[in-house]
């Protein structure tokens, strides 16, 4: 392991903006049965699947996708997680301003 890194259980953060999508992502995967865990790993086991895929990486399957009749379960799920994380937010930072 180089100094500075992770140990090799983990890589580093890449820092990517994706805007509300994210959300319907998100919701996406909980209503296909995904359970995102702590800092929502069926996310990041989706995108990592996509990528390999993408990059014909050997073995690598294309991604499940929501089925159509989803999407709206999706959106308004979506619309949940967002009012929920924004919700966090101010709480977190109301936490700060009293510290």
């Amino acid at each position: 392991m180089a100094p500075g890194y992770l140990p090799d259980t983990h890589t580093p953060p890449r820092q990517i903006r994706i805007g509300d999508q994210w959300y319907e992502f998100q919701a996406a995967l909980e209503l296909m049965g995904e359970t995102p865990v702590g800092g929502g790993s069926a996310r990041a086991e989706n995108l990592r699947a996509y990528l390999d895929w993408f990059l014909h990486k050997e073995g690598a399957a294309m991604p499940t996708r929501p089925p159509a009749d989803l999407v709206p379960k999706i959106k308004r799920r979506a619309r949940q997680i967002k009012k929920e994380a924004e919700e966090n937010a101010k709480a977190r930072s109301a936490a700060r301003r009293k510290a």
